[in-house]
């Protein structure tokens, strides 16, 4: 039975090794487009989140004004640049497009301090890291050609599209200064028009405390005849490539909201095309950062597209989703207008930032068994409001998680001093037993019941923190505030690795300690092969956050302590008979 100790304790380090990499799956290649389907018409689902300035009040066919189509002439293409308190914008009138979405308080990566800065003649076995501390996020990635954001697609007509695409929008104003005392925001307008009278007009709506943009979009007809029209709104890719947008553990990629439940569809799920029927909101995320759109009038369909990158090999084609929002089919009249509205969020996975948005877009928080890693998370943010550093926080998190576990820490801790005052008994059970291990098992369960002693209570307290490391885990890896978060010294990262891998040599001798000060009833091999566990567990954690390495090895320090009072613990000697 003692064995069997031995065995749950080497199934549940495993677990923590493997069930890394079962509950996080490689992302599987995009299979390739196909040609854009018909969805039928639908409302957007309604729930919290107001609607931002520039939406419509009428969205769908509005008349508009019996007037002859206005000349506007083709201008040349430029580039207006926006900028508020939060983030930079360049919208290119050739397309309407936004080219450019620059956030002004995140950078792309941040370097970390290796043994090649502090030994230079290392440097030539250790390549040196390529993060820029001072290139900003860009929200916009741009693999392949024609997906800036806010592009517009008149399915089944190319040429319109490639009309308008290729036509320069005049604009309301050649650039944009939103300052924080602008509250209600400044709106960019954009307008072209096509053959037979038809008029795109966009209004984008930026506002100085917030990354939710408001956008419209206007289709007039001025011709004479009805024109029948299907619209797809094009958001792009998401967000750029930056040192999170890989990071193991994170989801990167499609990510919605529909009948009240947030979902992420496996890239490799998007055959050509996905459509969600009902979006309530849809966009692309990587670790930290989301682009999405959420309709505020009516939408035939949510739009997951696979593009294929220019150059892409066969290993790596297909690789690219985009996505868009497609409107109902209308057939506009002479003089009528047709308007759709929509919020987009483009920014980091911030809960404050998100409730901005509504519909619940803080669900998009990659966070594992979240009825822990929420409220966990919640108590690093408030131990950081008045520490000042995320590394403290996590110290104080994981001294008030020991505090909460202390009375079945000291239960399984007293039971294991029990277990070893029983040693030379249950060496006697061996001894006379030995050719008959169900005689022996039997015994020994009377010995347990006797003394009443839990032969697994001393591992009790292990299998409660592993579902805390894997919710700690997760909080680390998707909160946004500990992104480049500095702690001391040389650990200026966080949500990233070690670089001198100092942290993992410490959690391994701080665990080779706790082993040392605890009781056990191991034979000798037994014991020997315990002692192995600090080195594997080094070795696995070498490239874990450093965040996390903080937290393991203050439980073990703290582990230590606690163990060193038990053992003042005076246990009764066990009774004879």
């Amino acid at each position: 039975m003692e064995n069997a100790r031995l065995y749950i304790f080497f199934a549940l380090s495993l677990l923590i090794i493997v069930g890394f990499y079962l509950i996080v799956p490689t992302p599987r290649p995009v299979p390739p487009p196909a040609a854009p389907g018909k969805a039928a018409p639908s409302s957007a689902a309604q729930e919290s989140g107001a609607p931002l300035p520039g939406a419509p009040a009428a969205p769908l066919a509005t008349p508009a004004p019996a007037v002859p189509a206005p000349a506007i002439p083709r201008a040349a293409s430029k580039i207006v640049t926006v900028e508020t308190p939060l983030y930079v914008a360049q919208v290119d009138t050739r397309g309407g497009r936004i080219t450019h979405f620059t956030l002004k308080h995140y950078r792309q990566s941040k370097r970390s301090l290796d043994w090649g800065d502090l030994i230079p003649p290392l440097r030539v076995w250790i390549p040196a890291g390529k993060a820029d501390n001072r290139a900003e996020v860009e929200m916009i990635k741009r693999e392949v050609p024609g997906q800036d954001l806010l592009g517009l697609r008149f399915l089944g007509d190319d040429a319109l599209t490639r009309t308008f695409d290729d036509t320069a929008y005049t604009v309301s104003t050649d650039s944009l200064a939103v300052a924080d005392s602008d509250r209600e925001g400044k709106t960019l307008t954009l307008r072209a028009s096509g053959p037979g009278g038809l008029t795109v007009e966009k209004r984008i709506v930026f506002r100085p405390d917030t990354y939710v943009l408001g956008y419209t979009v206007n289709l007039i007809n001025y011709g004479p005849a009805a024109r029948p029209l299907r619209v797809l709104n094009e958001f792009g890719e998401g967000p750029a490539t930056n040192d999170t947008s890989t990071q193991r553990g994170a989801q990167v990629g499609p990510i919605e909201r529909d009948g009240g439940k947030t979902r992420k569809p496996d890239v490799g799920d998007i055959e050509g095309q996905m459509t969600i029927k009902e979006p309530q909101w849809l966009g692309i995320a990587d670790a930290y950062f989301i682009s999405a759109a959420r309709p505020l009038t009516p939408v035939a369909a949510g739009v997951y597209v696979a593009l294929n990158p220019p150059g892409a090999t066969v290993e790596k084609k297909h690789r690219i989703p985009a996505y868009g929002i497609e409107l109902p089919q209308t057939d506009l009249g002479p003089q009528k207008m047709v308007s759709s509205a929509f919020a987009l969020y483009l920014g980091p996975k911030a809960t404050d930032d998100m409730l901005k948005f509504g519909q619940r877009l803080e669900d998009s928080l990659d966070l594992t068994l979240d009825f822990l890693a929420a409220p966990m998370l919640a108590m690093l943010r408030w131990f950081e409001s008045f520490t000042g550093n995320f590394g403290i926080a996590i110290m104080m998190l994981t001294i008030l998680v020991r505090v909460v576990l202390f009375p079945l820490t000291y239960r399984g801790m007293v039971s294991m001093k029990r277990m070893q005052k029983l040693q030379p008994r249950m060496a006697t059970i061996r001894e006379k037993f030995k050719g008959d291990r169900e005689r022996m098992n039997k015994e020994m369960m009377e010995l347990y019941r006797k003394h009443k002693i839990n032969p697994l209570g001393g591992c009790l307290p292990i299998v409660v923190q592993i579902p805390i490391f894997f919710a700690l885990y997760s909080a680390l890896i998707s909160a946004i505030e500990l992104r480049h978060a500095p702690f001391m010294l040389w650990i200026t990262d966080l949500s990233a690795h070690d670089g001198l891998y100092i942290l993992p040599v410490i959690m391994g001798g701080t665990m080779f300690m706790q082993q040392r000060f605890t009781p056990t009833s191991l034979d000798p091999m037994q014991a020997k092969i315990m002692m192995w566990m600090p080195v594997v567990f080094s070795v696995f954690m070498l490239t874990f956050p450093s965040g996390l390495m903080v937290y393991w090895s203050t439980s073990n320090v703290l582990s230590i302590t606690q163990q060193v009072i038990i053992n003042r613990v005076k246990v009764p000697e066990p009774a004879e008979g």
